[in-house]
């Protein structure tokens, strides 16, 4: 069309004798530009196609069949497991009617190649045989189970099968253990997939199942998460020893049913059961350890960005305006700005600032917001910028920023990236002896909160769940700037334990009762006293750390506590030693007691104690999983001597999920055998239920027993905690 116009154009102005000689030489550039746009649109839908086939492999990349959760609430069908697993970061709680039994469950996939399981099984009419008159009902098992992925879809092998193997109840009494190995094929343009597996133990043989969801991609709601399966039950009913006798008659090793999924959160199952009867479960679903959180947040502010000032210090920018500035615009971005110096070193001026953050959970976001701050406010004439940040009184690390690396940031030429390697975390140093004071802040001397609590205690002779709610006050704050403290207080609302005893019924614990007789100092309906502890940390230089902590630690001791931790700025790996006098503390009242019981049978002694413990802790960070790993080696408050160990995970969510094992030399004994304290703890950030960031969590701990064994008391805020903390 150009070309066109050009000749129309040259005709009206020129001779036809010269046209010809144009239209001589302009033809090699017509046919030229007429290769170039066909070359052009051929090259224009060639990028439409491509991206086009990009969004189709996409979405068979990212289209999966339904995953359905069994009656254990590990990855199935109705009773039988599959080799398949939930995304990463999945939590379900389920329950169902499994005659004879009911089932309650709980299942989280902390690895992608892991999923993890418990479940309560009741029997249904069977009065335990011991504590049933005592009001604990019928018998009931706790169960946890495992499985673990081999061959997954994300290693790439196109066409073959999932491969992986587990276990049903694989600690504890194990009364229905099983091991076993599962492949499963899927076959996605038919809506189908189908398993074969074989076990052992209670699963007893060859097993199978399949699953068809016709109407997975129909625009119909409720249609669309409606499948049908079936299975092959290969458990053991008529001879495992410890199955139940109403469940024990099979007629047919085939269960079919249906399944529905809603809203990617809600399963609901229903399936004949054995030939004689029908089973029906449900459960709910969350994405926990992924989720951004419930809320956007919205009420979080915008990195800063204007107004910039960068006008050098003078007589029109005087230095106390210029920290007043500072403070200002550090809390509208919810840091608290506690000291500004000016002085000089070997570049010019420089800058020393100690920040405090008690809102982000990230470090990143502390830094962005930090640098977006100082590259829009710090004088020109600055060259150097150090920010200590501080947690607890303790300055845990600094940054060093140079003045035109962030106005590079500011206009764009660099990004975060290359801001980590120019400026990275470093020890914190005190700040310069020479220099200008242009801002102090004293730290909140008190600060007052009130929330709810929960304890709960599964197991009880005198009830299989038990609950106590009530309400916790707390003030905590610095005295002198330096010394931090914590008071805080407890009041019982309701609570359902005052029939529990402090004795095991079954398994008294012959060591010192140094933690069995727990539940007696949450027996009462006055307001306690749980913790009262002022404690001191220091940066000693060189990546170590003190701390030292006195008074009321937790409900039931109280003492003298110390702590040195070698924790480099930019490691993985951090190590510690800790050790700590205490004294148990009486019931109730501020009292305490040299005197702790100690059971030969069931008959009661009560020798001279004053408790003591101390260890070595190792840490570790596995950066690309966020896994932390704990040892600690030592003595605990029974006496008894050994290794705790901790593995945990951090989620991007903030959630974390953590799990213990202690071996000692306690030789405890449940059920006759020997038992080693084991558990698992979770935290959820309480900023996930809100529209704003929070560094506060809601914490979870259960030990599988609460016994004497591996027993360690709270002594303060550990350093590592606080450290790492600040470095996530």
């Amino acid at each position: 069309m150009c070309a066109k116009r050009f000749f129309q154009i040259a005709s009206g102005t020129i001779t036809s004798g010269l046209k010809n000689k144009l239209k001589l030489f302009l033809y090699p550039f017509l046919v030229h530009c007429s290769y170039g746009f066909t070359e052009t649109t051929s090259t224009s839908l060639s990028i439409f196609d491509e991206l086009a086939l990009v969004e189709k492999i996409n979405a068979e990349v990212n289209d999966t069949l339904p995953f359905f959760y069994n009656a254990s609430m590990i990855g199935g069908y109705f009773n039988m497991p599959s080799a398949r697993m939930p995304p990463l970061g999945t939590v379900a709680l389920g329950g169902g009617r499994v005659k004879p039994y009911n089932v309650y469950g709980i299942s989280f996939q902390p690895l992608s190649r892991i999923e993890l399981s418990g479940n309560y099984r009741v029997y249904t009419g069977i009065t335990d045989a011991v504590l049933g008159p005592s009001g604990f009902g019928d018998e009931a098992e706790r169960i946890g189970n495992i499985k673990i992925a081999l061959l997954a879809p994300e290693d790439g092998f196109d066409g073959m099968p999932i491969l992986s193997f587990g276990a049903d109840d694989f600690f504890g009494t194990a009364r229905f253990n099983s091991q076993y190995g599962v492949m499963t094929k899927q076959w996605k343009r038919y809506n189908l997939e189908a398993s074969l597996g074989w076990g052992k133990g209670r699963l007893k043989g060859f097993f199978g199942g399949f699953a068809w969801s016709p109407w997975r991609k129909t625009d119909l709601c409720f249609l669309k998460g409606i499948s049908l399966l079936a299975e092959w039950d290969a458990f053991d009913y008529k001879k495992h020893p410890h199955e139940h006798p109403a469940g024990r008659e099979v007629h047919s090793r085939i269960n079919a049913g249906i399944s529905y999924i809603g809203w990617d959160a809600l399963q609901i199952s229903l399936s004949s059961l054995r030939g004689t009867t029908f089973a029906a479960t449900a459960s709910l679903r969350y994405p926990i350890g992924t989720s951004p959180g419930l809320f956007t947040k919205v009420q979080d502010p915008p990195n800063y960005q204007t107004p910039v000032d960068v006008e050098s210090l003078g007589v029109t920018r005087p230095e106390y305006r210029f920290a007043q500035e500072l403070a200002y615009a550090f809390s509208d971005q919810g840091l608290d700005l506690y000291s500004v110096y000016l002085y000089e070193n070997e570049y010019g001026k420089a800058l020393w600032i100690k920040v405090v953050n008690n809102r982000y959970r990230q470090e990143n976001v502390f830094r962005e917001r930090v640098q977006d701050l100082l590259a829009a406010l710090t004088p020109s004439d600055i060259k150097t910028i150090t920010v200590v940040n501080e947690a607890d009184a303790l300055p845990c690390q600094e940054y060093i920023f140079r003045n035109e690396d962030l106005q590079r940031l500011r206009l764009g030429l660099i990004g975060e990236h290359e801001m980590k390697v120019i400026s990275p975390r470093k020890e914190a140093q005190p700040h310069p002896k020479h220099g200008l004071d242009l801002f102090q802040r004293s730290k909140d001397i008190w600060a007052f909160t009130i929330r709810p609590r929960l304890l709960t205690f599964f197991g009880s002779a005198t009830g299989k769940f038990k609950y106590n709610v009530g309400l916790l006050s707390s003030i905590n704050g610095y005295l002198f700037d330096q010394f931090y403290y914590n008071l805080q207080l407890a009041y019982s609302i309701h609570s359902t334990t005052w029939s529990m005893s402090d004795i095991d019924r079954i398994n008294p614990s012959q060591l010192l009762n140094v933690r069995t007789d727990t539940i007696r100092y949450f027996q009462n309906n006055t307001i306690s006293l749980e913790k009262a502890f002022i404690q001191k940390g220091l940066n000693l230089g060189r990546s170590w750390f003190y701390r030292a902590a006195a008074g009321y630690f937790e409900p039931a001791y109280g003492g003298l506590a110390s702590e040195f931790l070698l924790y480099p700025a930019n490691s993985s790996w951090a190590v510690g030693v800790e050790g700590a006098g205490l004294l148990k503390r009486r019931y109730s009242g501020l009292g305490f007691t040299e005197h702790v019981r100690k059971l030969h049978g069931f008959t009661p002694t009560y020798p001279h104690y004053i408790g003591y413990q101390y260890f070595l802790n190792l840490y570790y960070q596995f950066k690309p999983l966020q896994l932390d790993f704990k040892v600690m080696a030592g003595s605990f408050l029974a006496r008894d001597k050994g290794a705790r160990f901790e593995i945990g995970r951090v989620f991007p969510s903030g959630f974390r999920l953590s799990l213990w094992y202690t071996i000692t030399n306690g030789h405890d004994k449940v059920n006759g055998q020997t038992y080693y304290d084991k558990g698992f703890a979770f935290s959820i950030p309480l900023d996930f239920f809100l529209p704003q960031s929070s560094r506060s969590y809601i914490g979870y701990a259960m030990s599988a027993w609460l016994r004497d064994i591996g027993a360690i008391a709270e002594t303060g805020k550990p350093l590592y905690m606080t450290l790492r903390e600040e470095r996530f």
